[in-house]
């Protein structure tokens, strides 16, 4: 599928924040009746976070497997329809309380179980885990760390016995043998996953939705991945970061934003022709149309911290892989499926390399007021190849960013958009929306938060916080007919409508 042959309204919101019956939005039905309901709003695009398990922070870009579709968003009920559970871990009615994501390891996880074992002993099921494993070659590994994990009581890899903190192959096939039918039930367990999330996207693809992922530029230090590939990684000699990433000082921090993962070691991977990048890169595009690379000017340079820093202030920028990273990928992947996000500090180079290998990139609207009149995140501003936000999941709510804005900016606001400086919530928010969908951009997308019109309480993601975020879920009478139709009407005024579903 093509993401930029005609001009497309999306909708950003990830599964997890899906209403329902579980402790945290799932693939079921409520996430396929969100599909359909893209498709009588109008919209061409769905917009979701990194589909991997929430890691440290239960941030998504945390993840602890780059791999793995997060099992969290198994749909009980689904497995009970395949025969696979008997007593799904249901709540007593449709919820959108914030997700507790430190109580499904305890609460989800058990069911999740029982429904891997059954998968292990039924002929069909099983069939499908031995193709499923077969095509997915980190299945076996990452499924050996999370049994480590069980066995370890949770600690982290770089605190297990050093043989297999080290991948003594020894050590790694005794634990292998010792700990097989563990090691099995995960995989199951992730196939499951798999499976689920393919009838979603199947179901879009039916609709005429196309999906939008996203890539972490980085990955989890406590994660399969950095432990199979530790040669990759910029580590100490007992596994913990030499440097960790981050961001300087900007919109979001005065301090910097300390990220904590582990930077690459580029000359490795590039040793190596790239080959877990690309392979990563590949998996996204098995489980969407379209990949956002988060992050991207780390491409280009990234901010190095040292990994006993205690904020970001004392980093430095490096170069990153540029180029001939992104001529191994364009090798790979010729019709370059991917969205720059090009946000934060940037320099010409970024540029250079996002335009270089043709690559829209992203615009902000709530970024457009600083003073500067080419500021390049007003709508007037816009370049035809970019996706175009009111603003993202890092981002307020637009409600919420218009309450917190001080007299001027509000006035320039106002003035911008042709409202009063006391505009309710709704006429701010609508505005932008209507900014967004009315640009040249290619493609504009709007949070679902901003459609509802919700406050700061809706805020997926504070960047500057280390707690409380990812949890927000939708009201469960969200997916109104009648929004659906304003949204329509929006869409088509502005030439983005799709055709409505069969």
């Amino acid at each position: 599928m093509a993401l930029f042959d005609r001009r497309e309204l999306g909708v950003l919101l990830h599964p997890s924040s899906m209403f329902g019956p579980e402790l945290v939005g799932t693939l079921g039905a409520e996430t396929h009746r969100f599909v359909d309901w893209l498709a009588e709003a109008g919209a061409g695009v769905w917009q979701i976070l990194p589909l991997t398990m929430n890691g440290q922070y239960d941030s998504p870009y945390f993840s602890v497997s780059a791999f793995a579709v997060n099992p969290w968003l198994v749909d009980q009920r689904l497995l009970v329809e395949h025969g696979l559970l008997d007593e799904p871990v249901l709540l007593d009615r449709v919820s959108d309380a914030a997700v507790p994501f430190g109580e499904l390891p305890r609460l989800k996880l058990p069911a999740l179980r029982r429904a891997g074992r059954e998968v292990l002993v039924r002929d069909g099921w099983r069939a499908d885990l031995e193709a499923f494993r077969a095509a997915q070659p980190w299945l076996s590994d990452t499924a050996h760390y999370f049994a480590l994990k069980d066995v370890h009581g949770g600690a982290p890899w770089f605190d297990w016995p050093e043989p297999l903190r080290r991948r003594d192959p020894a050590a790694l096939a005794a634990s292998r043998f010792s700990l097989a039918t563990q090691v099995e039930e995960w995989e199951a367990i992730f196939a499951l996953g798999d499976v689920q999330w393919r009838a979603v996207l199947g179901h879009a693809h039916d609709v005429g939705i196309t999906v939008l992922g996203d890539l972490p530029i980085y990955v989890s230090l406590d994660s399969a991945d950095v432990w199979v590939h530790q040669e990759q990684f910029q580590l100490t000699e007992d596994g913990r970061p030499a440097s960790q990433s981050g961001a300087p000082p900007d919109y979001f921090s005065e301090t910097g934003q300390l990220w904590g993962n582990p930077l690459y070691r580029w000359d490795a991977m590039e040793a190596d022709g790239f080959s877990w990048w690309l392979a990563r890169l590949r998996r996204c595009l098995e489980l969407s149309d379209v990949v956002r690379i988060d992050h991207f000017r780390a491409l280009s340079a990234y901010w190095e911290v040292p990994g006993d820093a205690a904020d970001a202030r004392s980093g430095r920028w490096v170069s990153g892989p540029g180029q001939r990273f992104l001529d191994a990928v364009r090798r790979e992947f010729p019709a370059m499926p991917f969205v720059a996000e090009d946000l934060g500090t940037l320099d010409e180079d970024v540029h250079r390399l996002r335009d270089d290998n043709d690559l829209p990139g992203m615009r902000v609207l709530q970024f457009g007021f600083d003073g500067t009149p080419d500021n390049p995140h007003r709508p007037d501003r816009f370049p035809t190849r970019c996706l175009a936000y009111p603003g993202t999941h890092d981002n307020d709510t637009v409600a919420g960013w218009w309450h917190g804005l001080d007299e001027q900016d509000r006035r320039e606001v106002a003035g911008y958009y042709q409202v009063e400086p006391d505009a309710t919530d709704g006429r701010i928010a609508w505005s932008l929306i209507e900014a967004a969908i009315g640009s040249r951009a290619q493609v504009a997308v709007v949070p679902m938060q901003d459609l509802l019109v919700l406050d700061s309480r809706a805020r997926m993601n504070d960047p500057s916080l280390f707690v409380g975020n990812w949890s927000w879920r939708m009201p469960p009478d969200g997916l109104s007919p009648e929004l659906a139709g304003s949204l329509r009407a929006l869409a088509e005024r502005y030439g983005r409508s799709t055709p409505p579903p069969r």
